[in-house]
């Protein structure tokens, strides 16, 4: 017999630790399996989690990203998790605040989880002064999820994916 689902937690947003690093990897992994256009490169992502847990460790003068990561749960179970960073455009100087990931573990997906992060990335753009740019990724209840966007934030464009013939085709997830 299986244990009963533990309840999720309230919907409010804390900054991830270095004490979140195996848990923001679990949800990581999951977002990837579930949404992932493109093979999963652990150096890459252990890279921009160490900078984003250990920022005040980087020194000032590291051209390196920065970046936040947003979590909802307690240290050992978290619920979900948005990670920002900071970015430029190829073709601009201004500084944007870029969504990287908006992930709610499946258990707990009827809650209010994703809207809370969202508000926390809108207020994340507030407290900075940078403006937040953020979209969805995604082959699996894409509808749903530009919904939810589409109530909380202005639209500003699209995503579309064209892989070529002779090129390898990105996993499908459904």
């Amino acid at each position: 017999m299986t244990a009963p689902a533990k309840p999720s937690s309230p919907s409010l947003v804390r900054i991830a630790t270095p004490a979140d690093r195996a848990e923001c990897w679990r949800l990581f992994r999951q977002g990837h399996e579930e949404n992932g256009l493109f093979t999963l490169a652990p150096e890459k992502v252990d890279y921009l989690l160490y900078r984003c847990l250990f920022g005040p460790a980087i020194p000032p003068t590291d051209p390196g990203p920065r970046g936040a990561i947003g979590v909802i749960g307690p240290p050992g179970a978290l619920e979900a998790l948005a990670l920002i960073t900071i970015g430029e455009y190829w073709y601009s100087n201004d500084k944007h605040l870029e969504e990287m990931l908006v992930y709610v573990d499946p258990r707990h997906r009827k809650t209010r989880h994703a809207r809370a992060l969202i508000t926390w990335m809108k207020s994340q753009a507030e407290v900075t002064g940078i403006p937040l740019v953020t979209g969805i990724i995604s082959q699996h209840r894409t509808q749903a999820k530009c919904a939810l966007y589409a109530r909380m934030l202005p639209k500003v464009g699209e995503f579309f994916l064209y892989v070529g013939k002779s090129s390898a085709a990105p996993p499908t997830h459904h």
